[in-house]
Parts: C-alpha cells; structure tokens; sequence
C-alpha cells in the first residue's frame, strides 16, 4: 500500500512495521518539505521533537550518499539512558554510531541507533532520501556523565574488539555550527566521532574525557 503513495507520511507511519516506504524528491527543498510533514505524523507515535541530529558529516559519508551535511528530528520516546536494551530484529540495516551530544550546555557521549523505512539497505539510499525520512531517526542512548573536556581519545568497546580514535573535535564542533546555523534547538547530535558499527548480540561501551555510555543489544 506505502508503494502507491510516494513520500506520503501516512504511508511513512504503516511503513514503521512493513518498512517499504517510497520517497525520491527531486531536490533538498522538497525533501525537507517532506520531512517536516513526516515528522507531524512521527509525533503521534514518537512524542515531541526534543532535539536535532547532524548526519553525513564527514567527506566518505557525504561521497556515498551524494550529498550532505543533512539534519533531522529527534523525538521524545527515542532518548534512551545508558545502559539501556535495544531490540535490533525490526531493523532494516542495523547501525551502531558512537556520538557526541550537545545538551543544555554540556557535551555528552551517546551511541545512535538508526532506522530507515524503505526496507533497503544505507548504500542504496541518496542523501535526499534520507532527509526525507527524518535522517534515519530513531533511538540514542545517552550517557549521563558530562564530558570535562572535549579532547583526546574515545574507546568503543565491543563484545569483539576494543577501537580506539582521536577525537576529530573540529568536526564536532563543525556540526555544531551547522545545526545552530539552521536555528535548530534542544538536544544536538552531532555525527559519529567512531566509523559505524555493524553490531552484534552483546554490551558496547563508549568512553572518553572522563564520561561513559553503554547499550546492550539484542535480536
């Protein structure tokens, strides 16, 4: 049914189980014309926009998608606290990203745990696409420590492996700007400081600057 009404948002709201929404605007006007219908109807399941997230952030990113940096709503019922349990079995391409979140003056680790409702894999969708569909909003899990300095390395431990990164502080505060730029207000994501993982059954840790966050994931 979703199929036969492109960039419908009643069609986005059933496409959240069957997950074969269809929407190809033309251009970043119309697409974003498209999210803010979109997110309306996202609020009758998700609650109230408390924030914004950057996306595409980065150069490789912005090559596979063919375009970016984008932004998008997050909703009420998708901020989660550390140590929270998320499902991955609804998913259409399971994503884990360790993020910095800017929150009522303060810096924040988060991992997001995004979504699309085409039903596609990331690399077959273009950035348009993505704006439309809320720039694959759906859950982050915020730690609950304040990060002292916005400096040196972020360690992501897995149920694998332990990564360890420098933290690309221009970058973050480049998304920043952006968002603001946009007059877009409450909590901000700010793009992944850590290459998304393709997660695993298990518990990942993200620490830095003398902060913490932890989600366990399951199927």
């Amino acid at each position: 049914m979703s199929s036969e009404r492109p960039c419908d948002p009643k069609a986005w709201l059933e496409a959240l189980e069957e997950k074969n929404w269809r929407c190809e605007p033309k251009s970043e006007e119309e697409a974003y014309e498209v999210q803010r219908k979109v997110t309306e109807v996202a609020k009758e399941v998700w609650g109230d926009v408390l924030g914004w997230k950057a996306a595409l952030t980065g150069k490789s990113t912005q090559e596979l998608f063919g375009g970016g940096p984008i932004y998008g709503p997050l909703f009420e019922k998708g901020f989660l606290g550390t140590e929270s349990k998320v499902g991955l079995k609804k998913l259409t391409d399971p994503l884990l990203e360790p993020e910095i979140m800017w929150c009522e003056g303060s810096w924040f680790l988060a991992f997001e745990i995004p979504d699309n409702r085409y039903g596609k894999p990331w690399k077959e969708l273009n950035y348009l696409e993505l704006i439309a569909d809320l720039a694959g909003s759906y859950k982050v899990v915020v730690g609950r420590d304040e990060i002292s300095e916005l400096k040196g390395k972020a360690v992501l431990k897995t149920p694998n492996e332990t990564i360890q990164v420098d933290i690309d502080v221009e970058k973050v505060e480049r998304s920043l700007k952006f968002l603001k730029d946009k007059g877009l207000e409450g909590c901000l994501l700010l793009g992944t400081i850590i290459p998304p993982q393709k997660p695993e059954e298990g518990t990942y840790t993200l620490e830095c600057c003398g902060a913490r966050v932890s989600v366990t994931l399951f199927r």
